[in-house]
C-alpha cells in the first residue's frame, strides 16, 4: 500500500473515490446526547442518510454499533455498505473510521455522525471537492464541536482513540504539532437536545 507524508498509508488506490462513513445506531436506543426517542432518532437517521444520499462522487458505508443494531439498519442501508465500527468507545469508532476506510478500499473519509443532519445541501459536496487537493478539512459548529472531518489519509496522531471525538480545538492543536494543514470551514449551528425537536419540525 502506498504511504503518505507522514508515513501512513494513504486510504485506499489511485483512482478510487472517497467514502462518507456515517457512525450510527439502531434508533431504537436514541442517540447519546441528543434524545432518547426512538421517533427522534429515527428522524435523525434519515434526514442524515438523505444528505449522503445527495452527495456525489463517494462510497458511502454506514458504520453502526452495536453489533445487535445490524437487522434494525439492513433495510435502511440503501446505497451504503453496511459495516460494523470498529472501537469500544464512541471516540475510539469515530477515530477507527479513518482507518477502516482504508481497509475497505476508498481514498480517503469523510466521517460524520448524526448532528451533520442539520448541514446544507452541498456542504458535503463543498468538502469532497476540498479533500482532492486538501490533506484535512473539518466542518466545526458553533459551540465548538466537528460535525464532519475530511482526511485524505489516516492519521492516527491526528485521531487517537479518546473515549469522545475530539473537539475542534483539540483537532486544531494536534494539526499544528504535527505540522498537517488543517482546513476549517465556517461553524454551522450546532443540533443540540434543546433545539432538537425545532429542527425536526422544520423539515415536516
Amino acid at each position: 500500500m502506498d504511504r503518505g507524508a507522514h508515513g501512513t498509508p494513504l486510504l485506499g488506490s489511485a483512482g478510487v473515490r472517497p467514502a462518507i462513513l456515517l457512525l450510527a445506531g439502531d434508533p431504537e436506543g436514541g442517540v447519546d446526547g441528543l434524545t432518547d426517542d426512538p421517533a427522534q432518532a429515527d428522524a435523525l437517521l434519515d434526514a442524515t442518510l438523505a444528505l449522503a444520499r445527495a452527495t456525489g462522487g463517494v462510497g458511502r458505508v454506514l458504520l453502526f454499533h452495536p453489533l445487535e443494531a445490524e437487522p434494525a439498519l439492513t433495510a435502511r442501508a440503501l446505497g451504503f455498505r453496511l459495516w460494523p465500527a470498529d472501537g469500544g468507545t464512541a471516540g475510539a469508532r469515530w477515530a477507527s473510521a479513518f482507518r477502516q476506510a482504508g481497509e475497505l478500499g476508498y481514498d480517503g473519509a469523510i466521517t460524520i455522525g448524526l448532528t451533520a443532519a442539520v448541514l446544507e445541501a452541498g456542504q458535503l459536496d463543498e468538502v469532497v471537492e476540498l479533500l482532492a487537493t486538501k490533506p484535512a478539512v473539518v466542518v466545526p459548529d458553533d459551540r465548538g464541536g466537528i460535525t464532519a472531518l475530511a482526511l485524505q489519509r489516516h492519521e492516527p496522531a491526528l485521531t487517537p482513540a479518546t473515549a469522545e471525538p475530539p473537539d475542534v480545538e483539540t483537532l486544531q492543536r494536534r494539526a499544528r504539532q504535527l505540522r498537517i494543514p488543517l482546513l476549517e470551514l465556517e461553524p454551522h449551528r450546532a443540533l443540540t437536545a434543546d433545539g432538537l425537536a425545532g429542527y425536526l419540525a422544520d423539515r415536516r
